[in-house]
């Protein structure tokens, strides 16, 4: 009967163990989703600031092109600035594809499960 006590109270204390670290690993998890949906919230209301005050730039730029310039010049400078939004379009569109190009959400996480199998024996 003595040595099944000190087996169950091994087993209790690794179960103790196994629950306080599931427990942190929960709360590493709530907290980078908590981070990600700032993220998201954050570059999703830059990006629909940018777009209609870009947007609005362009359309008052154009229109004061169109009411400022001469019959004969028109022509011209609005196809410059056609392709100059185009240009502007295009780099802007490489710049988002490429700063969505970061981390995958949760990876800080993933690592330190990772170091918790090591820890215990099994590589990944």
């Amino acid at each position: 009967m003595s040595e099944r006590e000190p087996l169950i109270t091994r087993g209790r204390s690794l179960l103790g163990e196994l629950l306080r670290i599931a427990q942190t690993r929960l709360e590493m998890l709530a907290i980078e989703l908590e981070q990600e949906k700032l993220r998201i919230t954050r570059a999703l209301r830059l990006a629909v600031i940018t777009a209609v005050c870009a947007w609005l730039a362009g359309f008052t730029l154009v229109l004061w092109v169109a009411l400022a310039l001469p019959p004969q010049a028109r022509l011209i400078v609005l196809g410059a600035l056609f392709v100059l939004f185009v240009l502007a379009a295009l780099t802007s569109w490489i710049v988002l594809r490429r700063a969505l190009g970061r981390d995958p959400p949760f990876s800080r996480l993933i690592a330190q499960l990772r170091l918790d199998r090591a820890s215990l024996g099994h590589e990944p």
